[in-house]
């Protein structure tokens, strides 16, 4: 997970926003479910717009804004930071964020495994089934007290125990090893709470951001052996760029080689 700047702008200068014909109907939208409230029906087909699929995909750099696995061609989810229509754990007294179903800062490009309850599948050398886990309608905060119940309380009363993408700098408090394990640093419980819920230490994921580390340790092996000062730059513009594949990963490696034998 790396840091996205929400308003950041695309090569020729252009917000990398939806359209302003969506947010317009999203407005729309937004006051019918605050009149409405927990019965409000939220429509999928607005927050899935292609208009705002675009714009997620260019904004985080077509990868899932958890755990940066590239987004696949054949799908992935609009995913709700926090959750549009119930909440894990409040089932029965809270309506879910419903005023938030249209609001562009709380939706996040997701891969299904970050998104969804799903089981960490055995392997052909880890044949154990690993436990259900992904984010669907959770979203911990420290204190239930003060959760927003509805939209006229107040959302900045809340401290969200997950590490946030686009307001947060999640490289400061996440570690790797060689393996391709992913930890959080000592005592963080933001970020230890955020693995768990993204379960952003499923093995799969592991071993596919252990491959791009491994590449990257090789490469800045060899950039060390040839002192090629040319090779550095180009390098460094195409392993630790936003861009990246596992980005964080790797320039996790440039801050502490020796770690990881470069």
């Amino acid at each position: 997970m790396i840091h996205v700047d929400r308003d950041r702008l695309d090569s020729q200068g252009r917000p990398i926003r939806p359209s302003d014909a969506w947010f317009q109907n999203a407005e729309a939208l937004t006051r019918k479910a605050k009149e409405e409230r927990g019965g409000h029906v939220v429509q999928e087909h607005v927050y899935r717009h292609p208009s705002v699929k675009v714009a997620l995909e260019e904004l985080f750099h077509r990868k899932c804004a958890y755990c940066e696995t590239p987004l696949s061609e054949i799908g992935w989810q609009v995913e709700h930071f926090r959750p549009k229509g119930r909440v894990a754990g409040r089932e029965d007294d809270h309506p879910g964020y419903y005023w938030l179903a249209y609001d562009w800062s709380n939706l996040y490009p997701s891969c299904a495994p970050c998104n969804q309850s799903l089981e960490d599948k055995p392997l052909w050398d880890d044949p154990g089934i690993g436990k259900a886990a992904g984010k669907a309608d959770q979203f911990p905060i420290e204190d239930e007290d003060r959760r927003a119940m509805s939209h006229q309380e107040d959302l900045t009363r809340e401290s969200p125990l997950l590490l946030d993408p686009c307001t947060d700098d999640p490289e400061r408090c996440l570690r790797y090893n060689p393996l391709g394990e992913i930890e959080p640093s000592p005592d963080d419980v933001r970020a230890k709470a955020s693995l768990e819920v993204f379960n952003l230490t499923r093995r799969r994921l592991r071993d596919r951001r252990k491959e791009q580390m491994d590449l990257v340790v090789l490469l800045l092996r060899l950039v060390r052996q040839r002192g090629d000062t040319g090779l550095a730059a180009e390098l460094e513009s195409k392993l630790f760029a936003d861009s990246a594949p596992f980005a964080g990963a790797a320039r996790f490696i440039r801050s502490d080689p020796d770690a990881f034998g470069v």
